[in-house]
């Protein structure tokens, strides 16, 4: 019985799709590997670490959705423009340098990737704290920019 069940999903599944491999102008929705999303947050994560030196807060803003929101262990989320201006104009009190190490990247459909990162932040040259961190990169208007950031 579940083979004949079995048989008759599969035919009346086989006749919801339609695929037509003479026609060159289909085109096919499919997801960039997980190589292309770590090529894309290594180039994303250097331009972070420019801005981080350079103490761009305007640069770092825009790296970031509208809806941009870190989850921090232990203090408050930071959401919203005037509290994201905020903690990196807080940050670059002592802070003058930033390094990300990726460790897994992967793709979670084809506008969102998910990274899992080693960061370390400088004063001086020294370094003053580091930890883990997740981050969801969202594309936006065909950039990515991050979109929500976990981090120890």
């Amino acid at each position: 019985m579940r083979f004949i069940a079995g048989g008759v999903l599969a035919m009346s599944l086989s006749a919801c799709v339609t695929v037509n491999a003479t026609d060159v102008t289909a085109r096919v929705n499919v997801q960039p590997s997980d190589i292309e999303a770590m090529a894309i947050v290594q180039a994303r994560n250097t331009y972070y670490e420019e801005l981080v030196a350079a103490q761009d807060v305007d640069g770092l803003i825009a790296l970031h959705t509208d809806d941009y929101a870190i989850f921090r262990p232990g203090r408050a989320n930071v959401e919203g423009a005037a509290a994201h201006r905020t903690y990196w104009e807080t940050a670059f009190e002592t802070m003058d340098g930033l390094s990300i190490d990726e460790k897994t990247v992967l793709f979670a459909g084809p506008d969102t990737i998910i990274s899992h990162d080693f960061y370390q932040t400088f004063s001086e040259g020294d370094p003053i704290g580091g930890g883990q961190s997740v981050i969801v990169w969202k594309r936006v208007d065909g950039a990515w920019l991050v979109h929500w950031e976990m981090f120890n």
